[in-house]
């Protein structure tokens, strides 16, 4: 019985996954998503905590480190809900996609080409803009372009996919 329910979830999962893909106007918000996510899990380790013993070689002590984490933290919790502010006002949810991918982009871009602790900051302000209200943002958007009954589907699926390309990408840490 656990085994058939299991199955009929990834056989719903899989056809979830095709139909994001093969509409055009969720298949970038999707994309976006699972790179996103695929991507964050494969540098963590390598920006995170247990890369940097006492001195990093861009220069970074451990308690710098913990600064980044903060100020993406900090900066993600006051904008979330500005984001969904952003969304009710305007009531379209890929704009907040579009904003939420390019904070992303631009800040992984400017903590990659960091020279020194400052750009990393300034970086992690920059994706702190983004990188928290993605999720909720291609969600929203998803959510806005299918029937009610599916609404929970839709969610619970985007958490499987994300959760798979997250434990991919953590299986491949550098």
């Amino acid at each position: 019985m656990v085994a058939a329910l299991f199955l009929t979830s990834l056989r719903d999962n899989g056809r979830l996954a095709a139909r994001f893909c093969s509409a055009p106007v969720l298949r970038l918000p999707v994309l976006l998503l699972w790179v996103a996510v695929f991507g964050g899990s494969l540098h963590a380790p390598c920006t995170g905590p247990s890369r940097f013993t006492s001195q990093s070689a861009d220069g970074a002590s451990q308690e710098q480190v913990g600064n980044i984490s903060a100020i993406i933290s900090v900066v993600s919790m006051l904008t979330v809900p500005l984001y969904g502010h952003f969304i009710d006002a305007t009531a379209g949810a890929l704009e907040a996609v579009a904003a939420a991918g390019f904070c992303c982009a631009l800040g992984c871009a400017v903590r990659a080409a960091a020279l020194s602790v400052a750009w990393l900051y300034a970086g992690s302000l920059v994706l702190g803009f983004g990188a928290a209200s993605l999720l909720p943002s291609v969600l929203s958007h998803l959510s806005s372009h299918c029937a009610p009954d599916e609404k929970r589907k839709v969610v619970a699926a985007v958490a499987f996919q994300t959760s798979l390309l997250r434990l991919d990408g953590q299986s491949r840490r550098c």
